[in-house]
């Protein structure tokens, strides 16, 4: 119950994490210069992006797993109790 609540968590917010830098990374490069000087930095800055966003968004998406994950089980150690009569 804990890993996969933790583990679909972290995996969805990993994903938005990275899809939201792409989106920001090109509505950046667009607004800003021309179409041939945007698709370069594009291409050059997505994996300097990458390479720096991605440990963090790793890291922010498996803390926030976690948290989801521990209370997860502590919902359901009390519905378990409520259920029991104990």
């Amino acid at each position: 119950m804990f890993e996969k609540a933790a583990l679909l968590t972290a995996k969805t917010l990993y994903a938005l994490a990275i899809g939201v830098g792409v989106i920001w990374l090109a509505w950046l490069c667009l607004a800003n210069l021309p179409l041939w000087a945007a698709v370069l930095m594009f291409c050059l800055g997505l994996p300097l992006l990458a390479l720096a966003a991605a440990p963090i968004a790793a890291g922010g998406a498996l803390l926030a797993g976690m948290v989801v994950g521990v209370g997860t089980l502590v919902s359901y150690s009390f519905a378990r109790k409520a259920r029991s009569g104990d």
